[in-house]
């Protein structure tokens, strides 16, 4: 069977995207202060549950794996764009 947490981390990436949009556009417009704390809540919360779910179809080195992965696709990689742009 084929690890779900493929298809989480595409769907956090898309939503990353979608996120990292609307916090240039609330720069350019005053403040996007509460778009970062809903992208780091967000974020946490659904990178525990692809690890979880990870472990679940691959044991423990897939916990720690898509853990890595996804707090780079959903809390440092837009943090880091957002202060390039």
């Amino acid at each position: 069977m084929i690890n779900p947490a493929r298809f989480m981390v595409a769907i956090s990436v898309c939503f990353s995207f979608i996120i990292i949009k609307a916090e240039y556009e609330g720069r350019r417009s005053g403040g996007s202060g509460w778009l970062v704390l809903f992208r780091m809540v967000v974020g946490s919360i659904f990178m525990l549950l692809t690890a979880v779910v990870a472990a679940f179809f691959g044991g423990i080195g897939a916990f720690f794996g898509y853990l890595f992965l996804q707090l780079m696709v959903c809390i440092v990689i837009p943090a880091l764009v957002v202060e390039a742009i």
